[in-house]
């Protein structure tokens, strides 16, 4: 089974590469994973490739860069979410607050419209 020929496009490897992705593997495939997966991703990052990635992937999308220690961080969050902003929560913890462990599962509903 191969992740990268089933699913991948040559293209956009090679435009993901161009933004910092590094080139081996594992780094595709977690990005294939990533963009194709039907919930937002967390990834644990030590050497923040993925962070550096997706800053540059995101830059021209508004991307916003938080902490989860920020005192607005859920309003930012909740905006986001509305108007479809890419949102990067830096420096997580090993256990994550309830309200993002629904964000990650998509439990998020629509009122009033």
């Amino acid at each position: 089974f191969n992740l990268v020929k089933i699913l991948g496009d040559s293209f956009q490897i090679r435009e993901w590469n161009m933004f910092g992705l590094p080139r081996d593997e594992i780094s595709i495939e977690n990005a294939i994973i990533s963009t194709r997966g039907g919930r937002w991703p967390l990834m644990i990052d030590p050497q923040e490739q993925a962070n550096r990635w997706v800053r540059s992937m995101e830059a021209a999308n508004e991307l916003r860069i938080i902490k989860l220690t920020d005192a607005n961080m859920m309003r930012i969050l909740e905006i986001c979410i509305r108007q479809g902003t890419p949102m990067l929560i830096e420096d997580l913890q090993e256990t994550l607050d309830p309200v993002l462990e629904s964000v990650l599962l998509k439990r998020v509903f629509i009122q009033n419209g």
